[in-house]
């Protein structure tokens, strides 16, 4: 399954959202195809340090298949690209009061190194 890229966008009003089309804070030299798979969650927000690092919760995917934020986290390739680097992320799916039917993108940690005494 193709890798899911996504930026997002400067902060504004939700009221601005519908009328215009509002182009990512930055994008790839190459933009390939967005495959819109059929899946479970109805809105996505970016969560955590990824919020902090984005400076805003809304993602705008670039391309790539949306069926990635479905499958198990070990098989999951999402990328968040900012002017400042580029971010593995991960997808959880939540159903439950405050964020019903959503996918919290968070970033992708690394699991801390064994210490050997």
């Amino acid at each position: 399954m193709k890798q899911l890229r996504f930026s997002t966008i400067k902060p504004i009003s939700l009221f601005f959202l519908m009328d215009i089309d509002i182009k990512p804070l930055t994008t790839p030299c190459e933009i390939g195809e967005f495959i819109v798979d059929k899946i479970r969650g109805r809105v996505a927000y970016i969560h955590g340090e990824a919020e902090e690092i984005a400076g805003f919760d809304i993602p705008k995917f670039i391309d790539g298949n949306l069926g990635q934020l479905d499958l198990p986290i070990e098989d999951q390739d999402i990328l968040m690209m900012l002017p400042s680097g580029e971010y593995k992320c991960k997808s959880e799916y939540i159903d439950e009061p405050g964020c019903s039917d959503c996918y919290l993108i968070t970033l992708v940690t690394e699991p801390p190194a064994l210490e050997y005494t």
